[in-house]
């Protein structure tokens, strides 16, 4: 059975490395940070220092792309080759390190985007988050270009600002075009068009390996042998639409998450059960547990103040070493939520008992 081909690829002769990108990129796709970080660190055991990094994407999210780049920035050495496309995030690579593409490679730049959803609490910060990044991205185009950030966004005013290898070579964003023109796949043709590219390249006539291609494709999507490129299309729009609402429900799941634990931490503070300067230690705990944490505040009963007798992590505090979560709760919900954060052992113990596990 032949090995299933990722979107994250990596090779390596002697000191030289390649790393192949060929998908949206996100911490829920191969294309993450994370690959990123265990093939660097793979490099670095085995003494590549030389690498060169194949992107053909749409980009996809900005803060998955920057770390990607500090990663790399580990390695000595990093080359940036454009394929078909490189768009969005994709094109922050650019920004950080040497880059070369094809003549027929196209690069687009926007403004950065993000989703949000909350209270208007939520949204001020996520539009705050938005801004910072936005900024980051316009200075690192200005570096790398060599113009003002007030140059840069006049690109950005434009939506999506499409150019060419020789207009982005031109304006300093890209460094080298290749003498050899990039073979036109029907996976980029996908991805020109799902970022709606102002030029949509013919395949390449290379019959054989556009037939292996074809086949490859419509054996990953499971369809039959037989099918037409309508049907191909049809079943890429339904990968498409289910990929952006899982990422929807994904992204609506942490932030609904995150705000039943800012809600649950709010009204214990109302409630005086834990003062204002103990906030940013109850989110931690309840993003981490949420059930934990609502039942210790539950347990909680008005003003807590710290016990004197809470001892350092480790010790054992006098007359309590056959104390209950319901001992805890009544006496010292307080040392029980420093339990909770700094002996998470003794706590899931404690917690097992409770619930009779």
């Amino acid at each position: 059975m032949s090995k299933p081909r990722t979107f994250i690829e990596a090779s390596a002769n002697g000191t030289t490395g390649t790393i192949r990108i060929v998908d949206r990129i996100s911490e829920y796709s191969q294309s993450s940070s994370s690959t990123i970080k265990t093939i660097v660190d793979e490099y670095l055991k085995t003494g590549v220092t030389d690498v060169e990094v194949y992107i053909n994407s749409a980009g996809g999210n900005c803060f998955e792309a920057t770390e990607m780049c500090n990663d790399l920035k580990r390695l000595s050495k990093v080359t940036i080759k454009i394929g078909s496309v490189a768009a969005s995030a994709a094109t922050y690579f650019m920004t950080q390190f040497p880059s070369v593409a094809f003549p027929n490679s196209q690069i687009m730049i926007h403004r950065p985007k993000l989703g949000t959803y909350g209270d208007i609490i939520t949204i001020k910060a996520d539009l705050k988050l938005l801004e910072n990044t936005t900024d980051d991205y316009k200075t690192a185009y200005a570096t790398k270009m060599n113009k003002t950030v007030e140059q840069v966004e006049e690109f950005f005013a434009q939506g999506d600002y499409w150019m060419t290898a020789n207009e982005a070579k031109a304006q300093g964003l890209l460094d080298t075009i290749l003498d050899q023109t990039e073979e036109v796949t029907a996976e980029s043709i996908k991805i020109l068009e799902a970022v709606a590219a102002p030029i949509i390249p013919e395949l390449t006539k290379e019959n054989q390996k556009q037939k292996m291609e074809r086949k490859q494709l419509i054996s990953r999507l499971k369809l039959s042998a037989d099918a037409n490129d309508a049907d191909i299309e049809a079943a890429l729009s339904a990968l498409e639409t289910k990929a952006s609402r899982t990422e929807a429900l994904e992204a609506n799941a942490k932030t609904q998450k995150e705000a039943m634990a800012s809600t649950l931490v709010d009204q214990a503070i109302l409630d005086k059960k834990i003062t204002a300067d103990q906030k940013d230690n109850y989110l931690k705990l309840a993003n981490a547990d949420f059930e934990g944490t609502k039942a210790i505040i539950d347990a909680m009963q008005g003003v807590v103040k710290v016990s004197a007798e809470i001892e350092a992590p480790g010790a054992t505090a006098s007359g309590r070493e056959k104390w209950t979560m319901e001992d805890y709760q009544e006496k010292d919900p307080e040392a029980l939520m420093e339990m909770m954060a700094k002996e998470p052992e003794k706590f899931k113990k404690l917690e097992a008992a409770y619930f009779g596990a």
